[in-house]
């Protein structure tokens, strides 16, 4: 401390004790120690000066009726510098995806009439974020063939897991070639995967054959002679060439799924055109639980038939196929059974009762499906006990995947194959199988 600041609080102290002396509310007092204490200060300080800078100043007020203030000292203090403790950030998984193999209709499929026909993808996780219900399979441009704008997920996938999805498509009667592109999207609706390019669906729909026209005209003229000859000699003959059904590769291609549902022999083939003369089979046979994977198998048109008798995982399987009229696949199976198909699948290709193939589940249990006029009936069982409840029955307008309402649980349920359901609980986040 300095001579000034002890002078200060010296004539500060005094002033103290001399107001304690002095009887309170007096009158006449307050200017005898006003002019006291400006004194005391004249002597300590002199007269009034600016002082350095970051030395603190004590101001004093006496007001008239005396109450002293005493000096309030502020010292400096330095600037405090904090350092700010780091929060590590949340690392988020990625979506990603790469196009495995067209599962039906392989790019460049004929299609000669409109055909309701279904394009399946398969298409493996190879983000880190697992997939759901809440991501997409939408239609981006190019030819949507009466497809629907979006399809759901049927299910969760984990990564490294594949999916196959799957959009109900037609072909149009206009010849052309037809280009439809779809990306993947997530919850948010932002594409993904597939290297950043879309998957497509890719068929033909040939022309019709042009007439051929020959025209010949000869005309001679001999104007100098007395008598004119003139020979005009013209040809017109139209030829037109029709392709008898069952002699080119692409009156094959195609879902083609058994007249009858409850058949026991060849459930369903998917067939594609490779050439002009040659299609690849790819066909399933009933079994129990699920149908028998017969793998693939090529034939060549020979005449209007084809055969094939090298499926890869059914070597003892011979199927001889014709196409007796449009939209109708026939096959005699080992020379002995024949069977009639169509193309789907539509909703008669549902009817049945399908069980959980999970007879353990304590979900769904059972759905019974009636489906006619393009309208599908669901009438669902849940596990309850001593017997199953009864979840009801509702009518939807045919779709696959279905997405259903008015039931105890909200379900997605998807027409996998022949005789394979797929039935997504949302309610529950519950996916399983079923079998008819």
């Amino acid at each position: 401390m300095n001579r000034k600041q002890s002078l200060l609080f010296s004539v500060i102290a005094l002033i103290v004790a001399t107001l304690a002396c002095s009887a309170p509310g007096a009158t006449g007092q307050a200017g005898d120690l006003t002019a006291t204490f400006a004194a005391a200060l004249t002597q300590a300080f002199g007269t009034a000066q600016t002082q350095p800078s970051g030395t603190p100043v004590a101001i004093v007020t006496l007001p008239g009726n005396i109450t002293p203030t005493l000096p309030v000292i502020v010292s400096a203090t330095s600037a405090l510098t904090a350092t700010p403790t780091p929060i590590p950030s949340a690392t988020a998984c990625t979506d990603n995806a790469k196009f495995v193999t067209d599962v039906t209709i392989p790019d460049g499929t004929v299609f000669n009439t409109p055909t309701a026909f279904t394009k399946t993808w398969r298409l493996q996780n190879t983000g880190t974020c697992p997939w759901d219900s809440t991501y997409t399979l939408r239609y981006v441009d190019g030819a949507q063939l009466d497809g629907p704008n979006s399809v759901a997920f049927s299910g969760a996938v984990a990564p490294g897991g594949t999916l196959d999805i799957s959009v109900n498509l037609r072909s149009p009667a206009a010849a052309g070639t037809y280009t439809g592109r779809w990306r993947l999207t997530d919850a948010a609706g932002n594409a993904f995967g597939t290297n950043d390019q879309p998957i497509t669906v890719v068929i033909v729909v040939p022309g019709t054959p042009t007439p051929t026209n020959t025209l010949t005209a000869t005309a001679t003229h001999t104007p100098v002679t007395p008598t004119a000859t003139f020979t005009n000699t013209s040809t017109n003959t139209p030829t037109a060439t029709t392709t008898p059904l069952g002699s080119a590769a692409g009156d094959y291609a195609g879902n083609w799924y058994n007249n009858d549902p409850a058949t026991s022999g060849v459930t369903q083939l998917t067939i594609g055109a490779t050439s002009g003369n040659q299609i690849t089979v790819t066909g399933w046979g009933r079994c129990s639980p699920t149908d028998c994977a017969w793998g693939n198998g090529t034939g060549n048109v020979v005449g209007n038939s084809v055969t094939v008798a090298n499926f890869s995982s059914a070597p003892g399987v011979t199927l001889v196929l014709t196409v007796p009229v449009s939209g109708i696949l026939r096959a005699v199976y080992n020379g002995t059974f024949t069977y009639d198909f169509h193309i789907g699948p539509l909703a008669s290709d549902w009817a049945g009762t399908w069980a959980n193939a999970n007879a353990g589940t304590t979900n769904i249990t059972k759905i019974i499906i009636t489906g006619a006029n393009n309208q599908l009936t669901l009438h669902p069982f849940g596990k309850c006990t001593p017997t199953d409840c009864d979840w009801g029955t509702q009518t939807f307008p045919y779709a696959n995947p279905l997405v259903t309402s008015g039931f105890p649980h909200a379900l997605v349920v998807t027409f996998v194959r022949a005789n394979e359901l797929r039935v997504q609980d949302t309610s529950v986040n519950l996916t399983e199988d079923f079998r008819r």
